[in-house]
Order: structure tokens, then C-alpha cells, then sequence
């Protein structure tokens, strides 16, 4: 019944993690250049051996020694779903979608380099009179010399081809070229918030071309509300079940209880 207990217990925490993860994906399916994210399981009804700490650190136990049993199970990972999302036209200059598999903008984020789908610009004021293109974040978009894309003064007409390059009409004309990075391991990006992420230390980046920009466009989140809201409502059953069974345990333990004595 112990066991039961603990099956119960560790599946139903681990479960709940699970359900935070589809309410995420449900909360930004119109969230634009946004990546779902999946929850995979791994199972702990395992043995290990070889791996006894010693009698001193672990008083009371009453298992044997050099061994090791888990119960229930737990989220592995979160696996990052990294396909094209819808693109939703908007007829905004300065709405930009990335086409291309693990290509990402990238922008400054204080002193850090963040990574992006999301390609909804906008322009910035600065306090030293210069005009910054930015995310809707407020993070700095970088050309492609890892330099802040700053125009003199609001420019009266952007157009951005194709490549990425970005050309400026108003006052001062200027010229320059987005910098898209393609991630060579997606699951090792990190979500910091904001739509936004980072490398881990030791992960790469390649400056590629195979990518298509378009202007006037924004990819949508790749969050699909049947599928998502179908696997709320199996994970919901799944609580309820893991719950049940806890019931039922303490129910058994009570009773075995009430005999004993």
C-alpha cells in the first residue's frame, strides 16, 4: 500500500507538470514566432546499485544497502516543437517573418544575445536622439555585424527584401541587413521570457543563408488548440485517476489500521 502511495504521489506531482506545460502552449497560441513545447515522460520503476552513501548519512533506512528503487514516474524533458508556424499577413511595414527550419533573429537584451522568432518590430526612442529598431519586448534588433540597427531619425519608409537587408528612406538614407543565426541544437535554447531565449554555454550558432524574409507578414505560434486542449482534458483524467488512487491507498492503509488494532 506504501508503494501504491508513492506511485501515486510522485506520477500525480510530475502529471501536474505536464498540465503547466499545455496551459503555457494554450496561453500564447496567438503569441507570434511562438514554439509549443512538449512534455515527455520517463519511467522510475528502476533499480541502481553500487551507490550506498554510507550508514552515517542515511539513519533510519530500511532498505538494502547498494540499492535504489523509484516509483511512478517523472517529466524527462520538455521537448521544444521547432516547426513553421501559419503566416498571418498584416500589411505592417515592420512586421517580419522569418521561412527557414532553426532560424532564429538576433537581438540584444541588455548586454546578452537572445534569440527570436517573434518579428512584430517596432521603433524606439532613444535618450541620446538616435531611433532603435526593437522587438515588441523592447529587446535591440542586431544587423548582421552584431551592431544595433539605429537610424539618425524616424525614417519615413522601410522596405526589407527577401535576403534581410533593410532599406531606409527619410532624412538619411541608410542601408543595412538583418542578423539571422541558424541554432545548430534547438533543444539547448533556453527560454529567459519574452518570447526569447538564449544558448546554453558550450552551444553553437552558424550565420546562414537558407533562410526567406517577408515583409508584411508574422508567423503564428505553431500551438494547435484541438490537439492541445484534446491533451488537457486526457491529462486532467490522468489527475483524477492518480488522485483516486491515492484515496483508495490511505483508504487500505486506515483499514489495515483499524485490524491491527
Amino acid at each position: 500500500m506504501n508503494i501504491q502511495m508513492n506511485i501515486a504521489s510522485s506520477s500525480l506531482s510530475q502529471t501536474q507538470k505536464k498540465m503547466d506545460s499545455i496551459a503555457n502552449n494554450i496561453a500564447n497560441v496567438n503569441t507570434a514566432g511562438y514554439k509549443r513545447r512538449e512534455a515527455s515522460f520517463q519511467n522510475l520503476l528502476t533499480q541502481q546499485y553500487q551507490n550506498n552513501t554510507g550508514e552515517t548519512q542515511e539513519p533510519g533506512r530500511l532498505t538494502p544497502d547498494n540499492l535504489r528503487v523509484g516509483f511512478g514516474a517523472k517529466v524527462a524533458m520538455t521537448n521544444l516543437r521547432t516547426d513553421q508556424g501559419a503566416a498571418n499577413e498584416t500589411g505592417r511595414n515592420l512586421d517580419v517573418m522569418l521561412e527557414g527550419e532553426n532560424v532564429y533573429f538576433r537581438v540584444l537584451n541588455g548586454d546578452t544575445t537572445h534569440y527570436t522568432r517573434d518579428g512584430a518590430f517596432q521603433l524606439q526612442n532613444t535618450e541620446n536622439g538616435r531611433v532603435n529598431l526593437v522587438t515588441s519586448n523592447g529587446s535591440n534588433v542586431l544587423d548582421k555585424n552584431g551592431e544595433v540597427i539605429s537610424f539618425d531619425s524616424e525614417p519615413s519608409k522601410i522596405v526589407i527584401s527577401d535576403s534581410g537587408e533593410i532599406r531606409v528612406s527619410g532624412d538619411n538614407e541608410a542601408t543595412f541587413e538583418l542578423s539571422v543565426a541558424r541554432i545548430d541544437r534547438p533543444q539547448s535554447l533556453l527560454n529567459e521570457g519574452g518570447n526569447e531565449f538564449r544558448l546554453r554555454e558550450g552551444e553553437g550558432e552558424t550565420v546562414d543563408s537558407g533562410y526567406k524574409v517577408k515583409q508584411g507578414f508574422l508567423e503564428m505560434s505553431n500551438v494547435d488548440l484541438a490537439n492541445e486542449t484534446t491533451e488537457m482534458l486526457t491529462t486532467q483524467r490522468l489527475l483524477q485517476f492518480q488522485s483516486r488512487a491515492m484515496k483508495m491507498a490511505d483508504e487500505m492503509m486506515g483499514l489495515a489500521n483499524t485490524i491491527k488494532r
